[in-house]
């Protein structure tokens, strides 16, 4: 038996764990995605707690940012240890597979520059052309991830922008008042993020407005003013398109670790049907 029988057997009898070995790498990504988010009501919490205690004047960018962080890093820490279990049985299972897989992964590439070194016969083309298609899907869905990253952090940036804007008009009543009544005030460096991320990814769902004020208090006691309460509520809004960023995400790397199998599944059928010919 001839070296490429043998890589072209020992292929047949190892492709079996490439959907289990991927699914459960797919599994890891999506839980280490759940421990990212920090709940909402939490992080909230911890900013009004912040307006409240501090000045204005006092609270620049970074020790706001840094304040809000200290108060989430206890939930943060929580999450991890939830889900440290379950990453860890998953890897654990994932260990055979994955040897399996390295070695699977060495013999399709030897298999492939051996039968690269023969010529190709006219009727593997369409199979070699499946192969160049599959790649194509795989790396737009990379890249779409790529974009999704730097979208998810420019509407970070945007929250972070909104928020020092709050505590800039609850420290400063008098700038409110300027503005008139009925007037909305957006803070420029959210809109340019807002902006860079809708060119960025045209998909993202448009940022809804909030409709309309209610003079009531918060889940906290707080009242706020119109143009407070206004940026509260798109402080909202931006963490429901971060929740939509977080889905397609998941979805995306479905449809990639798919386009990953199928693959794998090409290049052996573009192999086996080489090897038949050189017989």
């Amino acid at each position: 038996m001839s070296r490429i029988d043998e890589l072209v057997d020992a292929i047949s009898g190892l492709s079996h764990v490439e959907r289990p070995y991927l699914e459960n790498l797919l599994a890891i990504k999506k839980i280490r995605m759940a421990k990212d988010p920090i709940d909402l009501e939490f992080q909230e919490a911890a900013a009004k707690v912040t307006m409240w205690e501090t000045e204005w004047k006092n609270l620049n960018s970074w020790s706001l940012q840094w304040v809000i962080s200290t108060i989430t890093c206890s939930l943060r820490e929580d999450k991890d240890r939830a889900h440290k279990d379950k990453i860890q049985e998953i890897e654990t299972r994932n260990e055979k597979y994955s040897v399996d897989h390295r070695t699977l992964e060495v013999y399709r590439q030897e298999v492939t520059e051996l039968l690269d070194d023969k010529k190709d016969h006219p009727d593997s083309e369409p199979l070699k052309q499946a192969i160049e298609d599959c790649k194509q899907r795989y790396e737009e869905k990379a890249n779409n991830l790529k974009k999704l990253e730097k979208v998810k952090e420019l509407l970070k940036e945007a929250d972070s922008s909104i928020l020092e804007a709050i505590l800039e008009l609850k420290a400063n009543n008098m700038k409110e008042s300027m503005m008139g009544q009925g007037k909305v005030y957006f803070p420029d460096a959210a809109y340019e993020c807002l902006l860079q991320a809708r060119q960025l990814y045209p998909q993202l769902p448009t940022l809804q407005s909030p409709q309309e004020y209610k003079n009531e208090k918060d889940n906290t006691g707080a009242y706020y003013s119109p143009m407070q309460k206004y940026l509260w509520d798109v402080r909202h809004k931006l963490s429901e398109l971060i929740l939509w960023c977080d889905n397609e995400v998941i979805e995306l790397m479905g449809q990639q670790t798919e386009h990953q199998i199928e693959l794998g599944q090409k290049i052996d059928e573009y192999n086996l049907f080489r090897r038949d010919k050189t017989h």
